[in-house]
């Protein structure tokens, strides 16, 4: 769960031509999506709580810095002196202790005030996913992808999409370059893209996505291995 809004500023260097370009894209793409999926009205058996295994000391130990929070939170607001790290970290306690319904409310809170806040869309698709609101979720981490692109939530949004959404995993590849596009060339986009095509059956195109991957991080024991196996599987076909 991400902590602080200010925690997280990555600078990832590409031209501006390409920045125009993609963002125009995705831009439209986030647009069309809206309009086309509007908000989602969210299930009625959403999962509410889970249990987190807590030891009963430490689940004590929990209830008690959220009761802690939520106080020095109430003093910061009674002063006029709001601070949403504060209430982003009360949400990610109720999260720890499994109150989805309290974490989503929390990160809720956040949103309707600073409606750009990453963190905040992030850690709530996170909750989303675990009540069992993929369409709720898929906003979300559409909205903070649109928001700060950040590669571990294009791929959390392409994973929703391939386990929850089968019938859309067309859109995986687009999303793929699009986050590419904004981000560079890295080992785990281009490993994720290599994956897709394999799953599609195009075997040639996933090893060299998985080869550039591999040059780019030759330490990766996962990339690795899928490329070692794709070029067995390559070489165990037939020659036409």
């Amino acid at each position: 769960m991400k902590l602080s809004p200010r925690l997280k500023y990555a600078l990832v260097g590409f031209s501006a031509v390409i920045i125009a370009v993609v963002g125009g894209l995705w831009a439209e793409q986030s647009w069309k999506y809206a309009h086309a999926n509007p908000t989602p009205v969210a299930p009625d058996n959403l999962v509410l709580h889970v249990d987190r295994g807590l030891k009963p000391e430490d689940l004590a130990t929990l209830q008690a810095k959220i009761e802690a929070q939520k106080a020095d939170i109430a003093a910061d607001t009674a002063a006029g002196k709001p601070d949403i790290t504060k209430v982003l970290f009360l949400g990610n306690l109720y999260y720890e202790v499994g109150d989805l319904e309290n974490a989503a409310l929390t990160y809720r809170s956040i949103l309707k005030d600073h409606p750009k806040d990453t963190p905040s869309f992030e850690n709530l698709a996170q909750v989303q996913i675990e009540e069992g609101d993929y369409a709720g979720a898929e906003q979300s981490l559409r909205a903070a992808v649109d928001i700060s692109a950040y590669e571990p939530t294009y791929l959390k949004l392409v994973d929703l999409i391939d386990e929850h959404f089968p019938a859309r995993r067309q859109e995986i590849k687009g999303l793929l370059e699009t986050a590419i596009g904004n981000l560079g060339q890295t080992p785990g986009l281009l490993a994720r893209l290599a994956k897709w095509y394999a799953d599609q059956g195009k075997i040639d195109e996933a090893i060299s996505h998985y080869e550039v991957a591999h040059q780019l991080d030759p330490q990766d024991a996962t990339i690795t291995q899928a490329l070692l196996d794709l070029r067995a599987k390559k070489a165990a076909q037939p020659i036409e």
